[in-house]
């Protein structure tokens, strides 16, 4: 029997620390194609482990409930071939640095995301944050002109598109990377299980 594979698929550059030059925080796919990393994402990864001989059955698509905060003064995401009002936010990791890791949760209670039910992932760029959306990774992002801030991460909508793709796939499942990072009222899990059905 073969074990179940489980598949996360974090931007590189942002797994070590953060970036100056920050890419898309798990993408789906290269849907531009002209992404610098063609092979670092859900799609490209889902292709090379059932061309190695494992069964979409035996595969779970690893999906991210924190995201990465970087100090650039970048508008879009790196990963491209390229041939606010006061009082602003100023993001901090869980541990209360600068830059590195957050948690989902975290950027809520900072105030860098606001609750907005009519936004397609639930919340809205707050406190000098503006929320963007990569069409080529499929992932949202939030920018801060004010504070020189960058925050790559997924939210419901990124992690619905995510769960969809993994159901209509034929993957196994979805994992998330962890519950903890979700909110109290379980949005991120809830877009899970919208994406899968459920």
């Amino acid at each position: 029997m073969c074990p179940v594979s489980y598949l996360l698929f974090d931007h590189p550059i942002n797994a070590a620390a953060a970036s100056f030059n920050p890419g898309p925080n798990a993408p789906l796919s290269d849907a531009c194609q002209n992404s610098t990393l063609p092979t670092a994402n859900a799609e490209a990864a889902i292709k090379a482990w059932t061309a190695a001989g494992v069964p979409l059955s035996k595969l779970v698509l690893g999906a991210p409930s924190y995201g990465y905060i970087s100090t650039s003064p970048a508008t879009r995401l790196r990963q491209r071939d390229q041939n606010a009002s006061p009082p602003n936010v100023h993001a901090l990791t869980d541990e209360g640095a600068n830059e590195g890791q957050v948690q989902f949760r975290e950027l809520v209670r900072q105030g860098v995301l606001r609750r907005d039910p009519t936004s397609l992932g639930g919340y809205v760029g707050s406190g000098g944050f503006t929320r963007e959306w990569d069409v080529c990774s499929s992932t949202p992002f939030l920018r801060s002109e004010a504070t020189g801030q960058i925050i790559t991460y997924d939210d419901a909508q990124s992690l619905e598109l995510k769960s969809a793709y993994a159901k209509q796939s034929g993957l196994l499942g979805i994992n998330i990377f962890d519950i903890h990072g979700d909110t109290n009222e379980w949005e991120l899990l809830a877009s899970i299980r919208r994406g899968l059905g459920l």
